[in-house]
Parts: C-alpha cells; structure tokens; sequence
C-alpha cells in the first residue's frame, strides 16, 4: 500500500458508490467485482479501507466502490490539480479510460488500471492491495486467486483548475479511491 502525500485531497465517492466489490466473510455474495459475486475480501483490507474512506460496513452488502457509468462529482472547493491518483481495478480485463476535469475547461486525463485478478501490472499502475483469496460467486473462498486494487498515478502538466469530476461510462472500471494532488503557486516569470 502506497502513502498518500501530505496535502492531497480525497475525492468524496460516497454519494456515487454503486457496486459491492468487498465481501465479509459469513455475508451472502452480492454483485462482487465482476456482477457475479467475485469479491475482495474485506477483511484482508485492513488500513487501506480508511485511507480509502469505505463505509465502515463495507463487505456487509453497502456500496462501496464507484463502478463507472459517468457520474459528475462536484468538489467541496476548486483547486489547481497538478495531479490525480486513483485506486481501482478493472473487471473483465484491463480499463483504459478519459475521465474529464472541468472547471472553466474541460481536461480529459486518461487513466488505466490493471485487471483486479492480474498477477502483475498491464500498464504504469502499481499494486495498491492485495489479498491471500478471492471469494467466488458463491461466496466460497478461492484460494488460488489473489485479487488486487491497483494505484495510477496522473501528473498534470501544466496543472489545471478543477471544479469536478466526470467519470467516464465503462462499468468494468471499479474506482475505491480517488485524490487530487494540488500544485503548487502559479509561478510568474522573472526578468
């Protein structure tokens, strides 16, 4: 699991969470990552479900992840972006999707995570959190399958105003968490 930088701001998922992609043990399957009940086990989570700021009873059924249907998030204020991180995986195979930041313009950044059963990453994603089993679409653990979140990191160069977000319409791409990493001052040029 990778630290989060001092200063980024988490984007808050919870109105947009659609999907269970975690499962408690003892719990009937839900749709899982997968829409047939694969799951993540939420216990096996540990510190990273806070980082990522899941509802405390994520693996008992609530939502806890954004499956992408192009929902707009609005920030609590604007800020100058000079980068994004996302945690996520995707489902069915690997996402490579644009996703707009939008304040006075629209900035399309593309972002790509791995597939939540790879082994190793497809892309420059690096490996968020992992898990000794998968529980299958009867809710039976699977010890053969390691399912991981994966982290993309995104610099913005130049940095760009954000106001929101808009998630792109592929809900085989699962998003848990998502920050901006603010820039720094506008610098002016010096004679």
């Amino acid at each position: 699991m990778t630290v989060t930088p001092a200063g980024a701001v988490r984007v808050d998922l919870t109105p947009h969470r659609n999907s269970t992609a975690f499962l408690a043990a003892g719990e009937a399957p839900t749709d899982g990552f997968d829409g047939f009940g694969r799951a993540f086990p939420a216990e096996e989570l540990g510190a990273a479900a806070t980082l990522l700021g899941l509802p405390s009873g994520h693996g008992h059924g609530a939502p806890d992840n954004v499956a992408c249907e192009g929902q707009t998030i609005d920030l609590a204020e604007p800020l100058r972006a000079g980068g994004l991180r996302v945690v996520g995986a995707g489902s069915g195979g690997t996402v490579s999707e644009l996703l707009s930041l939008e304040h006075d313009a629209t900035t399309p950044v593309r972002v790509r995570l791995s597939d939540f059963l790879s082994r190793q990453p497809a892309f420059e994603d690096t490996c968020f959190a992992h898990s000794s089993f998968l529980y299958d679409i009867g809710g039976r653990p699977e010890p053969g399958a390691q399912p991981r979140l994966w982290q993309a990191e995104i610099p913005l160069d130049p940095p760009v105003p954000c106001a929101r977000i808009t998630l792109p319409v592929n809900p085989d791409m699962h998003i848990m968490g998502m920050w901006l990493l603010p820039a720094g001052p506008e610098r002016t040029e010096q004679p």
